[in-house]
């Protein structure tokens, strides 16, 4: 997780040498550093997937797309949403809901989300060793599509974008908190907590909480909802948070 929040979104998913990332919503620099920060240098990027059009999903993947000469990979609706922004990249090419693609070793399956997007996607990112990433940035609800794709996942990373009492005390306009709130806004740290109870399973090793807000939330309340639910369910799964500043490195 080499940056989660309002202020950009970049995952690397990789096996190996050879990676793929997952939404670039920070500079290539930033990309770059990041990686490197983590150890993991000597991984190559073959191609950008994208979750959506959002500037803090896309802003520095043009860029990027450019000077790795890698294609980038999204929804029909999304390539649309976000042509503007592709102008120039290499390569696009077009992501069907529940398809598995292979690239980089790896095989991503995008799958419906729920969020004020053209087509937004999560993906089920597996791995050669069979054991599988599932990544669900914005999202309003879990619908339970989401949740069959998800199921079974050995690293679960979901959004926990707010704490509920924090958002409604907050400085936000009514509005944009509705908009937060609404089925294709964003889940709050029990709606995370509430998928953790519907997916939890006895492979699963870690969650992360994502997209938490700078305004709205904090790691601790985050972690606090999620370790609650991680308690009553008696996992032994790790619970972290993902960070808008730093990278977070994590096994499948």
């Amino acid at each position: 997780m080499l940056a989660s929040g309002s202020r950009g979104n970049a995952v690397l998913a990789y096996s190996g040498t050879r990676g793929v990332l997952v939404d670039c919503g920070i500079s290539a620099r930033q990309v770059r550093l990041r990686i490197e920060a983590a150890g993991l240098a000597g991984v190559r990027i073959e191609a950008v997937a994208l979750t959506h059009e959002h500037a803090d999903h896309t802003a520095g993947v043009r860029v990027l797309a450019r000077t790795l000469e890698v294609p980038v990979l999204a929804t029909p609706g999304t390539l649309h949403a976000a042509s503007s922004t592709l102008a120039d990249v290499p390569e696009t090419a077009p992501l069907r809901l529940g398809d598995a693609i292979r690239v980089a070793g790896l095989s991503l399956t995008p799958f419906r989300s729920s969020h004020d997007a053209a087509e937004p996607v999560g993906f089920r990112i597996s791995f050669p060793s069979g054991r599988a990433l599932g990544y669900l940035s914005d999202s309003g609800v879990l619908t339970d599509e989401t949740l069959e794709a998800l199921a079974a996942c050995e690293v679960l990373a979901v959004e926990a974008n707010h704490d509920l009492e924090m958002l409604e005390r907050g400085p936000y306009p009514a509005f944009l908190k509705a908009r937060i709130r609404s089925a294709v806004g964003h889940l709050s740290n029990d709606d995370a907590a509430a998928g953790l109870a519907a997916l939890a399973h006895d492979g699963l090793n870690t969650v992360i909480g994502l997209h938490l807000s700078e305004q709205n939330n904090t790691p601790h309340h985050a972690l606090s909802a999620l370790g609650r639910a991680r308690e009553r369910l008696g996992i032994d799964a790790r619970v972290v948070a993902a960070s808008q500043h730093e990278p977070l490195v994590c096994a499948v």
